[in-house]
């Protein structure tokens, strides 16, 4: 038994803030490798270059430039800034085919300020125990493959009917711990909001997301292999394109983090 994730989104260091990473053809949906392995790979990049724990990132946005397709790809790391307190990145991902993505993290120290609340409720849904595994037989992208979903927020995508969806969610393999780039790759592995509007199949991809962490990640008193609930809402649609809203929560109710997604709806 082994961590998928981990493996799909291990580095290769080849020094100056250069890695050598890889997509593989069981990762994908479509015509690449869905953008949680893209984006993990860059974030696990950045925290390397980066090189301190007590800086987590904060913020990180990713722009999906061309399909991540099979192959060896390169990741090139830029530190921008580096502050007292806060420390700004940018990265690429480049291939064969040319560029595959860039992206911007900020990375920062807690500040002793004392401003602190939480105006947030997570859905009500059954605990994970009590929610059925979706069965593999049930046609998805290649990627899902690697994870265990239990739906029971919105509606099933093609039902034409309210744009939400979401339900419990871990990965399949060896227990690990949640870091902030499988924090990433959870919440953009349930099928967008959009197309639970739909009556008919039709392909969508993503053109960028922002994560915003609001705890830093790993806690040191998470269990390896505990569930998430993964919720999604868009709120608008049109001319081609969708807004999407993701959060990720624990099983006792604590928000992790959220994310904020342009999908584009293809014809």
């Amino acid at each position: 038994m082994t961590a998928p994730f981990l493996a799909a989104t291990h580095l290769t260091p080849l020094g100056e803030g250069r890695y050598r990473s890889r997509f593989d053809a069981p990762w994908y949906q479509g015509r690449g490798v869905y953008g949680g392995i893209v984006a993990g790979q860059i974030l696990r990049a950045m925290e390397h270059v980066v090189a301190d724990p007590g800086r987590p990132v904060r913020s990180f946005t990713v722009h999906f430039c061309a399909p991540a397709s099979e192959g060896e790809a390169e990741v090139r790391v830029r530190i921008e800034r580096a502050g007292k307190l806060v420390t700004h990145a940018t990265a690429r991902t480049e291939n064969a085919a040319g560029v595959v993505s860039v992206a911007t993290a900020t990375f920062g120290i807690p500040r002793d300020v004392r401003v602190s609340y939480f105006d947030a409720k997570r859905p009500e849904v059954p605990p994970p125990g009590e929610v059925g595994v979706v069965p593999e037989e049930v046609p998805m992208p290649t990627f899902c493959q690697f994870f265990e979903y239990r739906f029971c927020v919105g509606a099933a995508p093609y039902s034409g009917s309210e744009p939400r969806v979401g339900g419990w969610i871990r990965p399949k393999g060896e227990p690990v711990v949640l870091d902030a780039a499988l924090c990433v790759g959870l919440l953009d592995a349930y099928p967008p909001s959009v197309l639970s509007t739909l009556e008919e199949v039709r392909p969508v991809a993503s053109v960028d997301f922002t994560v915003h962490f609001f705890q830093a990640l790993p806690r040191p008193a998470d269990r390896a292999g505990a569930y998430y609930l993964r919720t999604g809402v868009s709120r608008w649609a049109g001319e081609g394109f969708a807004e999407e809203l993701q959060e990720l929560w624990t099983e006792e109710g604590e928000l992790l983090a959220q994310c904020r997604q342009c999908i584009a709806v293809l014809g």
